[in-house]
């Protein structure tokens, strides 16, 4: 089967390049990796069918890529291009690992050390972007390459969406979960000023699906019952516990998330603020079952029974309890009463 469309895409690109491997597909073409016959060069050429886009669209894409090029974080895009009667063709960088979709295990994700490696070199690609006005807008494990299977080096790729801040929008179909919720809200004939914020929202999502392997919702729109649930914890967030599918996180990676998965697109963070939670783990340790605990900064004890361990820690006025066991606890005043 690979040969086949190998073969068909070497009729297309005959006079210029060897087709050496077929890298994929998505919306709008395929992409592939080959060898130019001029300079011996090999480079990941990305087809796009004439009859899925137009030429303003082709261009729009390869001027934005090639503008895009100059930063580290970003792929590679060369001036070569073939116009051929079925396909535009643009040339890049190749990404010799894939892309950071091919590491997810599904329900699972990839370890923390990795998502945390990708958060930052993603939110200073992203960060790059917005300093120039621009909108990425399709951000999504799919296009973010990698140089390195352990993500010491990755780049954000695909700005086929990519527009000025500012510029109006029209909905979208389909709605996808990386979405933000003012872009899923529009009906036909609404138009939204892009902002940056659209970006911050894809980037949480994102941060969320490959640290899970899973997506917090299909949807962000009330109807989804996911997302309703996370915003009534993001609306109440000190008066009823988070919904299952963020449990795993901690409660500085679940702040970290609050900021950047905002509904209100006004007090959405910039995707910098990532940076802030680096040095937190963001996954919650496991604690055996009959445990409490209980936190106090300044004076930390513990005390140890014959089925239980309550440590005693805390945080500036008030004491968060964490009840895993059969015993509960009111703490007044750093006072304990069981």
């Amino acid at each position: 089967m690979e040969a086949a469309q190998n073969f068909k895409i070497q009729q297309v690109v005959d006079d210029h390049f060897d087709v050496l491997k077929y890298l994929g597909k998505g919306t709008y073409g395929q992409v592939v990796m080959a060898r130019e016959r001029e300079t011996g060069k090999t480079v990941a050429l990305k087809l796009v069918k004439k009859d899925r886009s137009n030429q303003e669209s082709f261009f729009r894409e390869l001027c934005m890529s090639i503008f895009l090029s100059s930063y580290e974080g970003i792929i590679s895009t060369y001036f070569t291009f073939i116009d051929s009667p079925s396909h535009y063709i643009m040339s890049q960088e190749v990404a010799p690992a894939g892309s950071l979709h091919s590491l997810i295990q599904w329900d699972v994700g990839i370890p923390e050390e990795l998502v945390k490696r990708c958060a930052i070199q993603l939110s200073r690609a992203l960060e790059y972007m917005h300093s120039k006005a621009l909108v990425h807008r399709d951000l999504k494990p799919d296009n973010v390459l990698l140089m390195d299977k352990d993500c010491h080096h990755i780049k954000l790729s695909d700005f086929g969406l990519t527009q000025v801040a500012g510029t109006l929008v029209s909905s979208m179909s389909p709605i996808i979960p990386y979405m933000s919720p003012e872009h899923c809200d529009l009906r036909y004939g609404d138009y939204l000023a892009l902002h940056s914020s659209v970006d911050a929202w894809a980037f949480g999502v994102l941060l969320f699906v490959i640290y899970t392997g899973s997506f917090p919702w299909k949807r962000a729109v009330d109807k989804d019952p996911y997302f309703q649930e996370f915003i009534n914890w993001q609306n109440a967030v000190q008066r009823i516990p988070p919904p299952t599918s963020w449990h795993k996180f901690s409660r500085e990676a679940q702040d970290m998330f609050h900021h950047l998965l905002s509904k209100d697109a006004t007090n959405r963070s910039p995707v910098g603020v990532v940076m802030k939670y680096l040095d937190f783990q963001w996954e919650v340790e496991e604690i055996p079952e009959k445990t409490i605990l209980v936190v106090i900064k300044e004076d930390c004890e513990m005390r140890e029974y014959e089925d239980e361990v309550i440590i005693i820690e805390g945080e500036d006025e008030f004491i968060i309890i964490e009840n895993h066991g059969d015993v509960e606890c009111i703490i007044i005043n750093y006072t304990l009463e069981e």
